[in-house]
């Protein structure tokens, strides 16, 4: 008769408790895909993709490359580089300038004279001489000038290259505080959602424990499990409070009134299974293209090989023409007006004692460092491709282990809640079910956010901005 009571008395406090619960449980794996939205992190989508500061509750909304394309607006660095761009435009005028007619205007005076008052020179006739020329110098050949030429092309170039690179290791950064801030976000969700959860326990735990069905040691174990699960959500805040500020300080470029961030990223249902990564040798081909690194190595290459053509000019002739015209304010019949002059300069150098021999082999040697320096530059990007590639591929298939714990995890749990308001297991086969379906979509989170920096990743390698749509 106490038995019949006892399952009575069991049966309708599993009654109550459902009915108190709203609905029945649902893992993260079926939410998913009834709803992917409301999946993972239940992020506000910015249709513009602009900075959009809320003026009620300053939440900013923000998607990758908006966050990306707000931060080489203002970083230090690439503002550095910028103005060294100009200064090697102005160094490549300046050097151009080198083949143009260069025009002088030379003037003198000669006021000098003996001991004994008399002129010094005879043509003179006076104590005073003025002379004044205007001169036309034109390079007619000067191999020193075509190799400084050359030279300061390829220096803006590499310039050019180093301000991409520039731009390439921003968005790096930004992609990696980016998807770190949305993984804290995860598991705060995730957290939050697994305390409503076990509030609803304790609740219905102590319901039991009135009615009988449950010790009060089942109690204060769920207690502690609530708590436990509280205070990982205090920390996660913390941790997504500091993150969130440096995220604004990289995007702002300094110091910025805290406000909450709404980031933008796609269902993560949906994360690396509609997506075929391309294969790893047309990756390559395509980093060996547009990789800033490669190309600052190769045109580096190119401004030793000018260097090179500098040094050896020292030693090849070179031709100068040109034209002038003077006026001497003394005229005489020993001492004539200066009038026009034409001239032609040939300058052969013949010996200088090793001096361009030293500074040809220099030139030379450092040629052969850079070369090597470039193939090394080229095998470290291919190392750094085949690694991220692999990562990118083991997330696909973490996703979607992942996403079967989640649903088994979730189905053990709600069997083992079930049977622990039903007095048949207690609170700590209670809690280690539950933190097993915790971390379960804890690993999912990951997962995907480790798939979306993988391919944001693979991007940088290859010398492309990343978008953060999860696709190269």
């Amino acid at each position: 008769m106490q038995k019949k009571i006892s399952a009575a008395v069991k049966t309708v406090f599993l009654f109550l408790f459902f009915i108190s619960t709203g609905c029945s449980f649902k893992t993260a794996y079926a939410e998913t895909l009834s709803n992917p939205h409301n999946s993972g992190i239940n992020f506000k989508i910015s249709k513009t993709g602009k900075i959009s500061p809320s003026a009620q509750n300053r939440i900013i909304k923000i998607s990758l490359a908006s966050a990306i394309k707000r931060a080489l607006s203002n970083q230090g660095n690439i503002l550095e580089a910028e103005h060294i761009i100009s200064e090697k435009m102005d160094l490549k005028k300046a050097e151009d300038a080198g083949l143009l007619p260069d025009i002088a205007v030379n003037a003198g005076g000669i006021w000098t004279r003996t001991k004994n008052g008399y002129p010094v020179f005879a043509s003179a006739n006076g104590m005073r001489e003025l002379i004044g020329q205007v001169s036309l110098s034109v390079p007619i050949f000067d191999p020193k000038i075509y190799g400084e030429i050359s030279l300061a092309g390829d220096n803006l170039k590499i310039a050019k290259y180093r301000l991409r690179l520039a731009r390439l290791f921003t968005a790096a950064r930004i992609t990696q505080y980016f998807y770190g801030l949305i993984l804290l976000k995860d598991e705060i969700k995730i957290e939050r959602k697994a305390l409503s959860g076990a509030k609803k326990i304790l609740t219905a735990a102590k319901i039991g424990y009135k009615a009988g069905s449950l010790s009060r040691f089942d109690v204060v174990q769920t207690e502690l499990m609530t708590a436990g699960i509280q205070t990982n959500l205090k920390i996660l805040k913390s941790k997504v409070k500091s993150f969130e500020r440096m995220f604004l300080m990289e995007i702002f470029y300094g110091s910025v009134r805290h406000a909450k961030l709404s980031l933008r990223i796609n269902a993560p249902n949906s994360a690396g299974f509609n997506y075929r990564i391309p294969p790893l040798n047309r990756l390559i081909s395509k980093a060996i293209k547009k990789q800033p690194m490669i190309k600052i190595a190769d045109a580096e290459i190119k401004s030793a090989k000018s260097s090179v053509s500098i040094s050896k000019a020292g030693s090849l002739p070179n031709i100068q023409g040109g034209a002038a015209y003077g006026e001497d304010t003394v005229n005489s019949f020993d001492a004539p007006n200066l009038g026009w002059q034409f001239f032609v300069i040939l300058n052969i150098p013949i010996y200088n004692f090793g001096l361009h021999k030293g500074y040809i082999d220099a030139a030379n040697e450092r040629l052969m460092a850079l070369k090597s320096a470039a193939s090394a530059v080229k095998l470290s990007v291919k190392k750094r491709l085949t690694i991220d590639y692999g990562r990118a591929s083991a997330s696909k298939k973490e996703i979607y282990g992942a996403k079967i714990l989640v649903k088994k995890s979730g189905e053990i749990f709600k069997m083992t809640k079930e049977a622990y308001l039903a007095g048949a297991f207690n609170a700590l086969e209670l809690q280690e079910a539950q933190n097993n379906w915790i971390k379960s979509r804890i690993e999912l989170a990951k997962a995907v956010n480790g798939f979306y920096l993988a391919i944001s990743q693979l991007d940088i390698d290859m010398g492309i901005i990343p978008s953060g749509e999860g696709k190269l």
